[in-house]
């Protein structure tokens, strides 16, 4: 017998054990003396220490001892909440044995006790433990005998009696090896005769029968069905019986038996389950004609239930539901996801949430950083050794000891050691234990650490079931996990609903792992969508890239979206439009009404061609005006509906009438640049007379210019085109998955992660659209949210709805936008040229004329010719030039112009709308010259004016007096002082 030093007090105890010896000489741990019942009894029963009777350890009180206490027929004590509590609190059951009216066992007399306790394993056994051997009395098989197995201990077949029958059978969480009477459970397991120890109703060699609720999840063959073992591991501390779940009752200690996935789902009528508390009560959908009889009437099993699709995707639901398709499973695997339940971080068919992550390009996020030393050391950021490029920091690296809280802890010396940088960094990018780390050793520039409450030891019940206690600061009790032999952790997040608790790694990592959000809720390195709530990178935050699917990471209070970005902006395209549609529809106007009076060819001409260049740049001047409207009135929430915006039809209307207008214009121009240097080369061969053959070859030059604009514009969005021109799609929010749009690249990505692999091969949208709806169901006449694509087409690049001139190498369309590019220039350049030619001869024309009244007046106006072609060479110059450069440096990757696009369509390429109507056409000019002297007319005529001159007048009069009185005032003072001088000189003479 090993000697124990009689201990008192929690001094004698290890991590809040202790070992009590008996009088026997047994050596009992504290569960073991517990389940013996010699706890609380009001005596001491271990010789080397009193603790069995302790407040503290055993939780006795005085109402315990006094009050509380159970003598059972044998003359054993035990306490009162322990007698039939469906658990064996004595090693052979006995405070379980005689309950509800029912018995299990015998009483006989035994070693001088006439109440000795006999378990039903030594009843039958062979050998004789009553005196009056009672025990094996009546264990002889007669025609009368109806149950009959085997004998655990003797192996000889002997009658089941009630009094072996369905007797408890579980100390703690272990089989009762002394509750046993045959060596096969089912034998002396079923038919109860007590109704309170039915565990399940099913049929046992085709009889209708009950099995024991002893008999629940124990991996014994039991019910024909096996009905006993279709057991469930709802987390990974809890394992319980279906029949269990989802009843509005928790009996996992993480209460995961209620949060379990298929409870989502239940039906609206009750049905009284079969096993567990045979309740009746709503069961889960995925129970249904799911083979196994749930309901004890079986209607579960009936074909009554309403259900939505087809074939694969049929599955039953709530009555009154609205069936809609689902995500099919790939790589062929049966099954299907709702569309609700897709992209919510549980993978039900194994692998679309990594299609999720691929469709809104969730970045790679490192939860786990270097660990060596058995799991003590932790190299945090770029503290690695042998990473090459990392050498130039190691010197900057720190060491330092960690363990949360920083307090005593009994018997405890190790701590974790942490080799990280000594300057503060940025932690908004990292998660998990980089962040809990590096936050908590306070190193971060900003964030605060995420730990807050101790890893007490009543807390995360269920986990952790190696878990050791020890005391803390002599004041709370805390629990370690022991690996490696002798080391002893506790990096553990508790939960604030104290029910879970998450390793480092799963902290600040964008998952809700706790469920209450207080693993998340402390981090920075997070947004939280205001809609689902789920977390995103804090720097997928206004990065111009939809992650949310209400686009809150896009759309909040620190960043948001304008179709026309600060308010010069707005002033100049409202400034700009407004004046381009005034201008341009009087150029129309009046010329349009001298039109038909036009008695020459070459005034036909520049009239018909001066109109056509002021309607191409009174449709840019509307299209201004419209995107203004549009901004400040009809999309004044523009942000969240920017996808909505530029894959509409109106948004491609618009920016088929700007490009209409700015390429009639332009081709309008380069016409009558050509027309008027091809009118000086041959004045003397042009027909001066208008004739119906001159009209019509006008008519259709103008057409094909005309057609020309129409066609660079329309083409882009023809269908047929798709491939070349459409920039990307945006599928229903409904099918979940996608957020934003998808350009093919991203759907590819998609692609492969879906159906696995896929070649590299450039997809037409016709196949895209194709394979995914693959992805989904198409059953019967539910709507198919598939279908629902929208494009973003050539237009929908931008807000402002311009014509894609900014392109990559690797887009489609850039064959046409540098064509049209290479077709404006070379207009400019015809422009440019055909004006340098008529300069120059206009310029030789006045050098050859002579100085006469009459000549010097065509001197004056070809100067003021010369100044027009100036002003037409250079405006295009810088509309044409600077941004046909832009478009060249971003093709080449030298800069990103895509923010541009807002400044090129308002001001850059419209400008010319504005001016254009100035320099061909000299009515806005006289206007305007008018216009100023009527205004100098009237100012000079009026009262107030007349009254200023006057009195003008009248002051300058006076400065006029007042001088000449200073004039006249120095020539007599200069008289005086000469006359003074020719006095002095006579007088110093004589």
């Amino acid at each position: 017998m090993m000697d124990i030093d009689r201990v008192s007090g929690e001094e004698g105890t290890l991590c809040g054990s202790y070992l009590c010896e008996t009088k026997s000489g047994e050596i009992l741990t504290t569960f073991e003396t517990e389940l013996a019942g010699l706890t609380c009894n009001g005596k001491n029963d271990c010789l080397n220490t009193d603790l069995d009777e302790s407040r503290e350890m055993s939780g006795c009180t005085t109402v315990d001892i006094d009050r509380k206490n159970h003598t059972l027929p044998s003359g054993n004590i035990i306490l009162a909440n322990k007698v039939c509590d469906g658990n064996c609190d004595r090693w052979d059951c006995e405070d379980d044995s005689n309950c509800g009216g029912y018995r299990y066992g015998l009483y006989c007399e035994r070693k001088g006790n006439k109440h000795w306790y006999i378990a039903p394993l030594f009843i039958c056994n062979g050998v004789k433990d009553c005196v009056d051997g009672e025990d094996e009395a009546n264990c002889d098989i007669t025609n009368k005998t109806q149950n009959t197995c085997l004998q655990y201990e003797s192996g000889v077949r002997v009658p089941v009696f009630n009094i072996t029958r369905c007797r408890e059978m579980r100390a703690g969480a272990v089989m009762n090896h002394y509750s046993r009477y045959c060596q096969e459970y089912i034998w002396y397991q079923s038919n109860c005769s007590d109704s309170t120890k039915i565990g399940a109703e099913c049929f046992i060699n085709g009889y209708k029968s009950t099995i024991s609720k002893f008999m629940i999840c124990q991996g014994t063959d039991g019910c024909d069905d096996n009905l006993e073992d279709v057991c469930l591991d709802t987390s990974s501390t809890c394992s319980l019986h279906k029949h269990f779940t989802c009843d509005y009752r928790n009996d996992c200690a993480d209460e995961s038996d209620e949060t379990y996935l298929i409870c989502g789902s239940r039906t609206q009528q009750n049905c009284k389950r079969r096993a567990g508390r045979m309740e009746a009560l709503p069961i889960p959908l995925t129970w249904l004609r799911d083979g196994l009889q749930d309901c004890i009437d079986g209607e579960d099993e009936e074909n009554i239930w309403p259900t939505c699709g087809i074939e694969k995707s049929l599955r039953f639901v709530v009555e009154n539901k609205t069936c809609q398709n689902v995500y099919i499973c790939p790589w062929g695997r049966p099954g299907y996801v709702e569309l609700d339940d897709l992209c919510d971080g549980i993978d039900t068919c194994g692998n679309e949430n990594n299609v999720c992550s691929e469709a809104r390009e969730s970045k790679m996020l490192f939860r786990t950083v270097m660990t060596t030393n058995k799991g003590l050391t932790k190299h945090l950021s770029y503290c690695l050794s042998g990473i090459k490029d990392s050498q130039n920091f190691m010197e900057s690296c720190h060491t330092s000891s960690f363990i949360f809280p920083d307090h005593d802890y009994f018997g405890v010396e190790t701590r974790t050691t942490l080799i990280l940088p000594g300057e503060k960094q940025n932690c908004d990018n990292m998660y998990g234990e980089q962040y809990v780390y590096t936050s908590c050793k306070n190193r971060c520039i900003s964030s605060f650490c995420p730990l807050k409450n101790i890893p007490r030891y009543d807390v995360c019940p269920g986990q952790y079931r190696n878990r050791i206690g020890t005391l803390v600061n002599n004041q709370y009790l805390a629990f370690f996990v022991k690996s490696y032999g002798n080391i002893y952790t506790n990096r553990f997040f508790v939960c604030n609903n104290k029910l879970n608790c998450l390793d480092f790694s799963k902290v600040c990592d964008l998952v809700d792992d706790c469920g209450d959000s207080s693993d998340e809720e402390k981090c920075t390195n997070h947004f939280k969508c205001y809609s689902s709530g789920t977390y995103i990178p804090i720097s997928s935050k206004c990065d111009g890239t939809f992650d949310c699917m209400d686009a809150s990471d896009e759309c909040n209070h620190k960043c948001s979206r304008e179709i026309l970005e600060g308010k010069a902006l707005k002033v100049l395209c409202w400034t700009i439009g407004i004046l381009a549609v005034i201008a341009n529809t009087i150029i129309i106007a009046k010329n349009a009404s001298s039109l038909n009076k036009c008695q020459s060819t070459v005034a036909l001409v520049n009239k018909s061609l001066i109109m056509m260049i002021s309607f191409g740049d009174l449709l840019v001047g509307g299209y201004l005006l419209v995107i203004s409207i549009y901004d400040a009135v009809i999309l004044k929430d523009y942000c969240t509906k920017q996808i909505e915006w530029i894959t509409s039809l109106n948004c491609s209307i618009i920016g088929m009438v700007s490009t209409i207008g700015s390429q009639i214009s332009l081709f309008a121009m380069c016409a009558l640049s050509v027309t008027r240097i091809y009118g000086i080369y041959n004045s003397m061969s042009i027909s001066g007379e208008v004739t119906m053959r001159k009209s019509c070859q006008l008519a259709l030059s103008l057409f094909v210019i005309t057609l020309m604009s129409v066609s660079i514009a329309v083409i882009p969005i023809i269908t047929s085109f798709e491939d070349f021109f459409v920039n990307g799609v945006k599928y229903a929010e409904a099918l979940k998955i996608f957020i934003g749009t998808l350009d093919k690249n991203r759907l590819a990505a998609i692609y492969k992660a879906y159906f696995g692999r896929m070649k590299s091969t450039t997809l037409s949208w016709r196949m895209i659209n194709k394979m995914i709806a693959e992805m989904f169901t198409h059953d019967l006449d539910y709507v198919d949210h598939t279908l629902k694509i929208e494009k973003v087409d050539f237009y929908g690049n931008d807000g402002v709805c311009l014509f894609k001139y900014f392109v990559k190498d690797d887009d489609p369309q850039r064959n046409m936008v540098w064509g049209i590019l290479a077709v404006n220039f070379i207009c400019f350049i015809v422009i440019m040229l055909s004006y340098l030619v008529i300069a120059v001869i206009t310029l030789k024309s006045s050098k050859s004329l002579t100085s006469s009244s009459g000549n010097r007046k065509i001197i004056q106006r070809n100067r003021k010719m010369n100044m027009r072609i100036t002003i037409i060479i250079t405006t295009d110059f810088l509309c044409w030039v600077p941004f046909i450069v832009i478009c060249v440096l971003h093709s080449l990757d030298v800069l990103d112009a895509t923010p541009w696009y807002s400044i090129f369509s308002v001001v850059i390429l419209p400008i010319n709308s504005v001016i254009n109507p100035l320099i061909y056409d000299n009515t806005l000019a006289r206007l305007t010259k008018a216009f100023g002297r009527r205004i100098v007319t009237n100012l000079t005529e009026s009262r107030v004016v007349e009254d200023i001159t006057g009195r003008l007048h009248l002051a300058s009069q006076r400065e006029e007096d007042i001088e000449m009185e200073q004039q006249d005032e120095g020539n007599t003072t200069t008289k005086r002082n000469k006359d003074n001088e020719r006095n002095n000189r006579q007088t110093s003479a004589a």
